[in-house]
């Protein structure tokens, strides 16, 4: 039997019913804001780099800290061989891939949402097509990203040391894809709006900007080291790890502003309505 125009508008206002489309309901059952889904997917990776560093550096500085290796000592040590470290390599494989569902997850929503908010001012068809080429990349290189993270923290470098280093060159390079593809489509379409937009879109130019100008330094350390054995080489690389695992981090947080006070997840439940005539008509057999 329907229900009375009444009941349905008291519901209404009590807030049980959250609207009615034609003959259909639609009754709340909860909501989530994207700020948690946004703070699971943040938090672990930077907790795993934090918590391994502080703990190789309490616990096992002995193990990390001026070793020798074929072209002598390095005094900093790398991030790979923090995580390669028994105790160490636990946390940061637990919080890196706890992480990964909500990151493919972000990358699918932002995959969507980037076609939904494209500029319509923009009227060029070449900037169109462009746009939507950097979209298909941004989802190809995040999921490759997410990846190849995953890989580097599997295959370490006690069990083989060049794939290792190969994952983690692919990692950087799908990171500078990402973030130059997630920029642009960031300034062409409505995210780019006040009030967070314009400060979300400067903060991903810092970061990306940093990170660009922190691999070539990292890659040539690297190679001074290992092919002509200049000692200062590893530590100038170390360090460029370092920062460019914090610039990759802070370019994923800014993620935030563009989610803050414009995301809402709300799961409903759907009921069909009859309309009012129905129920008037029944009223009448009724009598």
């Amino acid at each position: 039997m329907a229900e009375s125009p009444q009941k349905v508008q008291s519901e209404l206002q009590k807030g049980s019913v959250s609207f009615i489309n034609g003959n259909s309901r639609f009754i709340e059952l909860f909501k989530l804001t994207p700020t948690p889904v946004f703070l699971l997917g943040f938090l672990p990776p930077l907790s795993g780099a934090i918590l391994s560093i502080a703990i190789a550096l309490i616990f096992h500085n002995a193990e990390i800290s001026n070793y020798n290796w074929q072209c002598g000592r390095a005094r900093f040590p790398s991030l790979s061989r923090i995580i390669n470290l028994p105790l160490e390599r636990t946390i940061w494989q637990i919080l890196i891939f706890s992480h990964i569902p909500i990151r493919v997850l972000e990358v699918f929503a932002g995959f969507i949402r980037f076609r939904r908010l494209f500029n319509v001012n923009i009227e060029n068809q070449k900037s169109k097509r462009f746009y939507e080429f950097c979209r298909y990349i941004y989802l190809f290189v995040g999921l490759g990203e997410i990846f190849f993270l995953g890989a580097l923290s599997i295959i370490g470098e006690r069990e083989n040391i060049k794939i290792h280093v190969i994952m983690f060159y692919l990692f950087g390079f799908c990171g500078i894809i990402f973030f130059i593809s997630t920029t642009y489509c960031h300034r062409q379409s409505l995210y780019y709006i006040k009030p967070y937009g314009i400060l979300s879109y400067r903060l991903k130019m810092f970061f990306m900007c940093c990170y660009i100008a922190a691999m070539p330094i990292l890659v040539t350390a690297f190679l001074l080291y290992w092919k002509k054995c200049i000692t200062l080489g590893y530590d100038i690389f170390a360090i460029c790890e370092y920062l460019g695992v914090l610039f990759n981090i802070g370019f994923h947080g800014v993620t935030y502003f563009d989610v803050k006070d414009r995301l809402v997840l709300s799961i409903r439940m759907v009921e069909p309505l009859e309309s009012s005539s129905t129920h008037e008509e029944e009223e009448e057999t009724s009598s």
